[in-house]
């Protein structure tokens, strides 16, 4: 569910160009779940870090020699959000990393502009969208996932500079009282000098495109990821039918008690409701000296011990 994937995506509509470099093959230290070809002589750092059974997270950066280039796949900072809850009371009483549902295209605007704003002065969007997902199926639902890029220009000791973000983000969940989650399944950025913008663009496409995942590693984390998924839908569903359920009672009592109310109102007003078990028809009746209430075919009532005589039936009271 956790960026098991990063990012390839073609990057010419976001970026401006020069050469290529010689590769190297560089392996996850930290759980040995994934390798991919990184610039030789480039600083490069990272691995996939864990933080819960099924929240690992990929991270590598990448800097050119001379400090100017910047590349990052993942980021092991980004935690899984908790969408907001409205049958809670606030945000804070939903602990932390609660936030409303990004799609990719915003994730990537908002991830750029506080990532870049560290790196260099002037930081402006220049350009933004969403784009088809590589890493996971489009949809509405339960199970959604949405896809974007964001384009950035800023400056760094006086050279101009472009950035540039690919997401993908993955909702689980409902909009009604039960958890919602949504997840960063796939982030790529890099901060260039504009004249380099395009090179750095093609190593961050070969990197992703060379990135190999151990597929004993990934058939593990899948499974946890299913059970868990199904876990979340489960508890959703749950939750939805006992809150239905919860309003169909609520109903229930609130027509009790207005029932209650109409029948003391009638009590106070002297009459009362009555039906006529041959022909089904009600009549409101005064309350009288509270004898047996008879009604003859013509609709004519009266209140006796016993039968007035042939053609009147007996009342029976009833509430509204």
């Amino acid at each position: 569910m956790k960026r098991l994937a990063l990012v390839s995506v073609l990057l010419s509509s976001y970026l401006s160009a020069e050469g290529q470099p010689t590769w190297i093959t560089v392996v996850d230290p930290q759980e040995k779940a994934f390798s991919l070809e990184v610039p030789k002589d480039w600083k490069t750092y990272g691995g996939m870090f864990r933080f819960g059974l099924i929240d690992a997270r990929p991270f590598v950066d990448m800097t050119s020699p001379d400090g100017k280039i910047n590349i990052r796949l993942g980021d092991a900072t980004i935690p899984s959000y908790n969408a907001p809850n409205p049958w809670l009371q606030s945000l804070h009483a939903q602990g932390p990393h609660v936030a409303p549902y990004a799609s990719g295209d915003v994730f990537a605007t908002k991830y750029g502009l506080a990532r870049f704003s560290s790196m260099c002065e002037g930081v402006r969007l220049t350009k933004a969208g969403p784009l088809p997902p590589k890493y996971g199926r489009p949809g509405q639902g339960l199970v959604r996932v949405t896809a974007g890029a964001a384009g950035f220009s800023c400056t760094s000791h006086g050279e101009q500079m472009t950035g540039y973000v690919y997401a993908e983000t993955l909702f689980v969940g409902t909009a009604g009282p039960a958890e919602s989650k949504w997840y960063v399944i796939a982030l790529g950025s890099l901060l260039a000098p504009t004249a380099q913008a395009q090179m750095a663009g093609e190593i961050m496409k070969h990197c992703t495109e060379t990135i190999a995942l151990n597929p004993v590693w990934a058939k593990t984390q899948g499974q946890l990821i299913a059970q868990t998924t199904m876990s979340l839908l489960n508890i959703a569903e749950a939750t939805r039918q006992a809150t239905l359920a919860q309003e169909k009672r609520q109903k229930q009592i609130m027509r009790e008690q207005a029932r209650e109310v109409d029948n003391f109102n009638d009590v106070i007003l002297g009459q009362s409701f009555t039906r006529d078990p041959q022909s089904g028809k009600e009549y409101v009746v005064p309350i009288g000296a509270g004898g047996t209430k008879w009604v003859d075919v013509h609709g004519t009532v009266a209140e006796s011990a016993m039968s007035p005589g042939e053609g009147f039936s007996k009342l029976q009271n009833i509430s509204r």
